[in-house]
């Protein structure tokens, strides 16, 4: 610290010591506050790490049946009952050109529900992972790396434990099918 922030400041006049002290109490306090801060839901799409903010998860299920529909595109699985809500269940993998989630011999693959309020789908994902806390400042643009499929897909990236996580863009991914704004 200097002179001036720990309010020992000698050899001033006054005025430069009521400056040096506005100075100080103006300074923004050390603490982050909450509302910098984004809660991270990550999950793996093939060999990759992607996440989406917690505020967009209604909620994560693994147990559930897909009823195919006719004529739908391929990324688009079919819908599933969730409480006698119909979503659709859709699969990011197809969507974003990664291949297909394949999911345990076993069982169904992981669904996150994402809304935004008024529309809600099912995402179906390899692996749920950690819910990670993140600076919003330390989010970055996409990398320009990505294929083009996904850019459209992907809002940014960030960095979790050395590995980069790509933010899945869920407004993109909550439009409707067909929807050509973005085409």
């Amino acid at each position: 610290m200097t002179e001036e922030q720990t309010g020992h400041f000698f050899g001033g006049t006054p005025v430069d010591i009521l400056e040096a002290r506005a100075a100080s109490l103006a300074q923004e306090p050390a603490e982050e506050d909450a509302s910098d801060r984004l809660s991270m839901l990550l999950f793996r799409i093939g060999d990759e790490q992607y996440s989406v903010d917690v505020a967009d998860v209604r909620e994560i299920f693994q147990e559930y049946t897909v009823t195919s529909l006719p004529c739908t595109p391929e990324f688009i699985l079919g819908v599933t009952n969730v409480r006698g809500e119909i979503l659709s269940v859709t699969d990011p993998a197809i969507l974003m050109s990664l291949g297909r989630i394949v999911g345990p011999v076993d069982a169904q693959p992981p669904a996150v529900v994402l809304t935004n309020g008024l529309v809600a789908t099912a995402i179906v994902v390899d692996e749920i992972g950690d819910i990670v806390e993140i600076a919003k400042s330390t989010l970055e643009p996409p990398v320009s790396i990505i294929d083009r499929a996904q850019v459209e897909f992907v809002a940014g990236s960030m960095f979790v434990d050395g590995a980069m996580v790509g933010v899945l863009n869920v407004e993109r991914v909550l439009e409707p099918v067909g929807n050509s704004s973005h085409h």
